[in-house]
Order: structure tokens, then C-alpha cells, then sequence
């Protein structure tokens, strides 16, 4: 006999983790919900811009200050690298801030400067919203006239605003730097400084007058860059010997033995200025990463989500170089103790097929890209709505999968899809589906990044994916599932008669959500089958919709074999010698 369940149809099964209360409260929250701005920048943490000519070192300068020699900014020896303004926070004296890095400033267009026009657009836009501006110039070519014309713009339209100053880079002589520095004296920008962004020669320097000169043109919070200088007069009144300018002589000799109001000031000074480096709790931010291959229109829809020229758009493939964070923002819903929720919108660059990757900057590019997918809780998958699928796309759709991340799909340029009417829709749905099997969990958004259709929905789609990355369900729930799964359709055998028997699961951490499976033998347990549990539990389980599950498929421990084949299960002390079910509590 059969030992499916009897059924009239082929109805499933769903079983619901919440109640209708929790729904009713969960779409009243969700309607609630404050519209998505920009993350407004504060004074509390200052930008530093850094500007100069092409090829100065200036991504070098960004990641010495950063700390991010692994991982940062790109640095290459050709002009050209870096293009759009990307943020990179820093630590200094116990301050924090940020520093952006810009593409080289070129004022006379030609035909062998590449996106100078943009390139200047984006400078403009970091200094504007900087405390400080360092231009960077070349210690070892001398003065030119693009520095000349550069510095002449700043003297007009930044110093009246904000402090300007000079970084001779690859300046690691001691004996040399001070030679080197004297011909920039003519930019009449002040002072320069010796410094070497390899080296990390003079760059405390800069940033230590950099701070003192934001605090005096107040460009900054006041008191910005003086923890340090607190810290360490408090500890010299601690140790002070004789009367402190506000003591007197019995306040004095009362504060030498602990006693006294004078005492517990000097204390508590040493205390509030210790305490001004503690780390302050910041919001989570929700990372999402914009990945695709080349001219998909990833920078288009990075432009849209921020409602601004965030990244450089064109119709030339491989524009976008380095990873472009975007950082919005949804308010709390007012009257209530939430946190704003943060979403930081990662820009890559286009991922083409590894073998016409060379290595060098694309090389490096592709590394920031697969990176910003394994460190991403969203990975947002651009596809050509107008071209289809192709072998890249499934790569890239296998590489979100393998690395865990939850995933939506989104069709861009889907206002030039031609003759669309009302059966387009499903047509589309079903033929991405069929194509991209590796992740065919994702939810599908079609929309238009030149035109801004169904870009809001991202959100929504985010939201519901991240509650799905971070999904737990019950340990009694997912074995009714897996019970129903076994009876609906058993483990199938070898021809040689051995057959897996799954005793039982449990989930044992989330993002992404991973369940194991205990069996006899995970060997005996095929792809299909696997695949199979996967889609019935999908079926069986609402919210799991936008994230991959990860399945473990342990076997029996080499003790429980050594007992002579008795089973598993049985009356808890009795040495496993009860009657063996295909589960647990099957009945």
C-alpha cells in the first residue's frame, strides 16, 4: 500500500508561525512607516575632502588615513582610477570622521581625458559638503600647472569657507621632503606638508593641524580633535603637585589627602574626559549590493534610489571602478523608541566572465564586487530586462547563493520592453524563473532606473528579504513539515535495498537560516530528494520567500554504529533499543 497521504487534490500543507494578531500589529506597522531620506550628515563627524591632479596619490593618502591599505581604495600606476567620490571612515586623536576620495581634477577637457566633466561634478560635491579640503601634489614631479590651476580655484571659491591645505606626497626622505615642499609655496595656500601616503610619513601632521584649523573656523562641533589634550591635562592635575589656578591653599592641601570638593572635581574631570572615548552605540545598517555584469544599469538605479548624480552614468561599459556607498534613511515612526533603520546601498562595478578578467585594476575591481556580495544582507541582482539571461547571470545568481545572501532580482529597462501587454508580465516572470534556477526563491521586481518606475518598491522587497535572512522557525514546526514531507514522498532507495531514514531537524542559526538533518546515512540522501525537502518546506513555511536555506545532512555517530545497529530512537535510557520510526514521533 501507498503511504502518501489520501488526498482529493494536491493541496499543500502551510503551516503559519504567527497568529492573526501578529499580522494585524505587522501591517499596522508597516503602515507606519516614515518615507526614506537621505542620511543627513552632522558636524560631530567632519569630511575631509581629498583633491588633486590625476596620479598624485590620493586613493594612497585615503587608505593611509583610513586604514584601509587591504581592502580600499584602488591604486594603480595610471591616471583614471578613481572616478566617482567614494567615503571611507577614519580615526584620529579618539575623533571620528570621514575622509572622501575624488578623481583627478582636470580643467581642460581634450579627447584623452575620459569623464573629466563628471569627474569635476563629483569633486565639487565632496568639497562642498566638507569641513576641510587637502589638495595632494607630487613631491617628485615638482609644481605643474594643473596644480597651479587647481589651487588657484581653491583660493577663490574654498578657502573664504573652509581650511585648505597642501600634501607633498612621496616625500619619505627626511633630507629631501623639506627641499621638495619649497616650491609649493606659490600655490599661496600656506604652508605644505611633507608627507608619504606609503609610508605613512607626515600624516599626523596634517591631521593634527587639519582639526585645530576646522575648530577655529567652526566648520566642525566645538571641541572636535581636543580629547586627547583633555585626557592628558586631567591626568596631570591628578599628579600636580602644589595649588591648581582654580585651588587655593586649603582646597590644596584637602585635595593631597582625597578630601574635599576639590578632590572629587580633579576625579571626575579624569573620568568625563576618559569617557569621551567610548565607543557610541551606532544603528544597524542594513547593507545591500548592487552586483550585475557590466551595463546593466546598476549606477542608473544607485542615481535613482539616492535622488541625485551619486555614481558616473554612460553608455561605455565599466564606468563604475571602485564600490559607490549610499547611505539612506527611514525615520521611526513618531511617538515611538526605535532606532532609525539604515540603508547603505553598495554601487559595484560590472563582474565579467573570469577568464577576460586580466589582472590589474578590472582585476581588483571584480575582488571589491564578490566582496560586497559576501559582506551584503541584500544582494540586489541587475538584469537587462531587454536582452534576457546569460551564463554570467547564472554565476553571479550561483555566487549569492553559495555565500548565503538573501536575494532580489531586479529587471532593469523595463520601460523598453517592446509591444508589453497584459500577459508580458507573467511571460517575464515565468522565462527568469526557468533561467535562473539558482535562485529561484527570489522575489522579481521589473522597473525602470531612467525613469524612476517601481524604484520605491526596493524597499519593501529589502525589508521582507532581511526578515527572511533573520527568520527562525520552531524546532516542533519544522519536524510536522519534515514528517509530512517523509510520508508524502519517502527517501528512495539503491538498488542494492539501502534506503535513508531521516529521524529528525532542527534550525541552528539564521542569516542565512540553516537547518540539519539527522539520517542514517547522508550518502543515501540524493540531490533530488534534497531539492525536494527544500521546495516542500518553502511551500509548507511562509517567509522564506527572498533568502537561501542552508541544508546539513549529518549521519549517525561512529559510537551509535559501534553498539551493534541499535537504533536511535526508543525510550530515553534504555540504550536505544526501542522500535525504530521513519521519525521521531510519527505515530
Amino acid at each position: 500500500m501507498s503511504s502518501r497521504p489520501s488526498t482529493s487534490s494536491a493541496t499543500t500543507l502551510f503551516y503559519t508561525t504567527s497568529d492573526d494578531s501578529s499580522d494585524v500589529s505587522l501591517s499596522k506597522q508597516k503602515s507606519q512607516q516614515q518615507p526614506v531620506r537621505r542620511l543627513q550628515r552632522t558636524k560631530k563627524e567632519p569630511l575631509i575632502a581629498i583633491v588633486g591632479r590625476p596620479n598624485v596619490g590620493k586613493s594612497a593618502l585615503v587608505n593611509r588615513i583610513a586604514g584601509t591599505q587591504s581592502g580600499g581604495a584602488i591604486v594603480a600606476d595610471e591616471s583614471g582610477i578613481t572616478r566617482d567620490r567614494t567615503y571611507r571612515p577614519a580615526e584620529f586623536l579618539g575623533e571620528r570622521f570621514q575622509v572622501v576620495d575624488t578623481g583627478g581634477l582636470v580643467f581642460d577637457d581634450d579627447e584623452n581625458t575620459i569623464f573629466a566633466k563628471e569627474i569635476r561634478e563629483q569633486a565639487m560635491v565632496a568639497i562642498e559638503e566638507s569641513a576641510a579640503v587637502i589638495m595632494v601634489v607630487d613631491g617628485q614631479a615638482g609644481l605643474t600647472a594643473m596644480d597651479s590651476a587647481i589651487a588657484e580655484f581653491l583660493r577663490k571659491e574654498v578657502v573664504k569657507d573652509i581650511p585648505v591645505f597642501v600634501a607633498v606626497n612621496k616625500c619619505e626622505s627626511e633630507t629631501t621632503g623639506a627641499l621638495a615642499t619649497a616650491g609649493f609655496w606659490e600655490l599661496g595656500l600656506g604652508e605644505p606638508f611633507a608627507v608619504s601616503a606609503l609610508h605613512g610619513v607626515g600624516t599626523a601632521e596634517i591631521l593634527e593641524t587639519a582639526f585645530k584649523a576646522m575648530g577655529d573656523q567652526k566648520s566642525t562641533i566645538e571641541g572636535f580633535g581636543t580629547k586627547v589634550e583633555k585626557l592628558q591635562l586631567a591626568k596631570k592635575n591628578m599628579k600636580h603637585k602644589g595649588p591648581l589656578p582654580w585651588e587655593d591653599d586649603t582646597d590644596y592641601k584637602m585635595r593631597k589627602y582625597g578630601l574635599g570638593d576639590a578632590a572629587q572635581r580633579v576625579i571626575d574631570d579624569y573620568d568625563k574626559a576618559l569617557a569621551a572615548f567610548d565607543e557610541e552605540e551606532r544603528p544597524e545598517e542594513i547593507n545591500v549590493a548592487i552586483v550585475g555584469r557590466p551595463n546593466v544599469g546598476k549606477s542608473s538605479l544607485l542615481n535613482a534610489i539616492f535622488g541625485d548624480t551619486r555614481a558616473i552614468v554612460s553608455d561605455v561599459a565599466g564606468t563604475t571602478r571602485d564600490s559607490i556607498d549610499a547611505l539612506m534613511e527611514r525615520p521611526p515612526p513618531p511617538g515611538s523608541d526605535e532606532t532609525s533603520t539604515i540603508y547603505r546601498f553598495v554601487d559595484t562595478a560590472g563582474i565579467r566572465r573570469k577568464g577576460k578578467v586580466q589582472y590589474g585594476p578590472e582585476f581588483f575591481m571584480v575582488n571589491r564586487a564578490l566582496r560586497a556580495i559576501r559582506r551584503a544582507d541584500v544582494v540586489l541582482l541587475i538584469l537587462d530586462a531587454t536582452s534576457g539571461v546569460t551564463e554570467q547571470d547564472r554565476v553571479l545568481a550561483q555566487k549569492i547563493s553559495d555565500d548565503g545572501r538573501a536575494c532580489v532580482i531586479i529587471c532593469n529597462k523595463w520601460d523598453a520592453v517592446v509591444d508589453k501587454d497584459s500577459s508580458t508580465y507573467d511571460k517575464s516572470v515565468k522565462y527568469f524563473r526557468e533561467e535562473l534556477p539558482q535562485v529561484r526563491w527570489a522575489p522579481i521586481l521589473f522597473l525602470s532606473a531612467a525613469t524612476g518606475q517601481r524604484v520605491g518598491k526596493i524597499y519593501g522587497a529589502v525589508d521582507e528579504a532581511i526578515e527572511a535572512h533573520r527568520k527562525r522557525i520552531t524546532t516542533s514546526v519544522l519536524n510536522e513539515v519534515l514528517r509530512d514531507a517523509i510520508l508524502w514522498q519517502p527517501p528512495p532507495a539503491r538498488r542494492n535495498g539501502a534506503q535513508a531514514k531521516i529521524y529528525y531537524c532542527n534550525q541552528v542559526s539564521t542569516r542565512p537560516p540553516t537547518v540539519v538533518v539527522f539520517c542514517n546515512d547522508p550518502k543515501l540522501v540524493n540531490d533530488n530528494y534534497r531539492r525536494y525537502l527544500d521546495r516542500k518546506f518553502r511551500e509548507s513555511l511562509d517567509g522564506f520567500e527572498a533568502t537561501p536555506i542552508r541544508w546539513i545532512y549529518r549521519g549517525r555517530r561512529v559510537r551509535d554504529i559501534m553498539r551493534g545497529g541499535r537504533s536511535m530512537n526508543g525510550t530515553p535510557g534504555d540504550g536505544g533499543s526501542g522500535t525504530s520510526f521513519p521519525f521521531p514521533h510519527a505515530d
